[in-house]
């Protein structure tokens, strides 16, 4: 492939092209695992299998799911393609069919008379992969998820039984409830601009579903929860399929119309309210909750939509800031402040304290300007107590990709855990570095070596529990 046109396929963006397994006599360990894990940490990313006609970064490349296993203080390592219908197909007549999503490709006749996939929008099954209700996933926004094995081996689009209908696209951001179990998720469509909330229980049942109503499908990435609402983003930001069909931009950003911010019911009764404030983006919240009749929702911050069909046009790597905003569920007041000026993203919680008042906040953050492609070089800790932001940097030159917080089995206390993320570093090469929670000036308690490169990527996550043997 020739990826030399795309700032976002060079260096650690660009992809592998092997699906490789590691045992722990290849994988080389410093410092100490801690011996009380017992599960997985997975990371979900694009990683380009054929020439792309063209790319758009975040939104673009094949999922390709990185995992390292825990289990006695031991570890081992696997990389999968997600086996989609649509790289299925690719592989099947061996060249690229699908386009990008910025400039989309119709499938031709003898592809669809063969039994490809007929789709021109690939779902890449790229963003995130998570653990829920003993299912592992893969997911896209744009469509449904895909069902995996432990091993990463692929098993097929999933649709929860029939709660999820032709043409329905499951959000890549779903959040748990730590007190229910309960997963708390969304669907939009490609053919109405509404928005519904979709919950299901602990077991993986559909329970319910919230519709929102709206005039525009909007570009909505996240969800934010609390004990009793659910928040989302509104944005000016819209995507055009018509156009990107005709190869036109399809993007676009209406500042005029400002951001909107929608709170939601989560028992699905009573008023969603709605609270205007001036356009801003996001890709992404880091926790939020409820205190004396006001939402405090903890996000990252971004000015304009950070994403353009046009290479090389900075949109992706303008500043983005961890921000702290309020709603007074009374007066709808907002007021929203910025919390520190790192550029960050990729923000998480200890899971425990989902939706709940609590003191850290993670993000794969930088302390460095960069050049054609931006990449993070830190993890750092957000203090929302004292207001502190502490960086470990792994390197000036390293990618370091989202710190996942993994809760100790022993503690209930957030700094008793410990705060995990693949990093490329170049001399030194791939590891999972393991930082304590409490302690980022220490660094790494352990590192795992992990030999060939792991690919910059998104979403990551811990799968308590999961092992190759279950």
């Amino acid at each position: 492939m020739d990826l030399t046109a795309y700032q976002y396929l060079q260096g650690n963006y660009a992809p592998v092209d092997e699906e490789r397994d590691f045992g722990e006599d290849q994988l080389t360990v410093e410092g100490e695992v801690p011996a009380s894990l017992s599960g997985a940490l997975m990371r979900d990313g694009a990683n380009v299998a054929f020439q792309p006609n063209y790319y758009v970064y975040p939104l673009d490349g094949d999922g390709m799911v990185h995992s390292v296993y825990f289990k006695d203080g031991q570890v081992q390592y696997k990389n999968r393609w997600v086996e989609t219908s649509h790289l299925k197909t690719e592989r099947k007549f061996n060249r690229t069919i699908y386009g990008s999503v910025g400039k989309l490709l119709e499938v031709p006749a003898e592809v669809i008379e063969a039994g490809g996939e007929p789709s021109p929008v690939r779902n890449t099954a790229n963003t995130n992969v998570i653990y829920h209700a003993d299912k592992l996933f893969a997911m896209w926004e744009g469509g449904f998820p895909h069902l995996l094995n432990n091993d990463l081996s692929t098993v097929g689009l999933y649709d929860y039984g029939g709660a999820l209908k032709p043409g329905d696209a499951l959000t890549a951001h779903p959040k748990v409830c730590p007190d229910t179990g309960q997963l708390i998720s969304c669907t939009q469509r490609w053919d109405s601009p509404n928005y519904c909330v979709q919950i299901f229980d602990a077991s993986g049942k559909h329970v319910k579903m919230i519709p929102v109503q709206f005039e525009r499908k909007g570009i909505i990435h996240d969800l934010q929860i609390t004990d009793n609402y659910v928040i989302i983003f509104y944005a000016p930001a819209f995507h055009s399929l018509e156009k990107a069909m005709k190869g036109e931009d399809p993007f676009m950003w209406e500042p005029e119309l400002g951001t909107k911010i929608i709170v939601i019911p989560r028992d699905g009764n009573g008023k969603q309210m709605v609270f205007e404030t001036e356009p801003f983006f996001s890709w992404h919240f880091c926790n939020g909750f409820e205190k004396d009749g006001k939402l405090v929702i903890d996000y990252i911050w971004i000015r304009t939509i950070p994403f353009a069909q046009a290479q090389a046009s900075g949109a992706e790597k303008q500043p983005r800031r961890m921000h702290r905003m309020t709603l007074d569920l009374k007066t709808q007041k907002v007021v929203d402040e910025e919390f520190s000026d790192i550029f960050c993203e990729f923000s998480r919680v200890d899971e425990r304290k989902m939706g709940k008042e609590y003191r850290y906040g993670f993000a794969a953050s930088s302390n460095r300007e960069w050049g054609d492609a931006h990449g993070y070089n830190c993890s750092g800790r957000y203090d929302f107590e004292t207001g502190k932001v502490e960086l470990y940097e792994f390197g000036s030159e390293a990618n370091a990709s989202e710190p996942v917080y993994v809760p100790n089995p022993d503690s209930e206390r957030e700094e008793d855990g410990w705060v995990m993320s693949f990093v490329h570093n170049p001399g030194e090469g791939a590891f999972l570095s393991i930082l304590s929670a409490g302690d980022f000036e220490r660094g790494p308690v352990a590192k795992i070596h992990i030999p060939g490169r792991v690919p910059n990527g998104f979403h990551a996550n811990w799968m308590q529990g999961l092992t190759l043997e279950r």
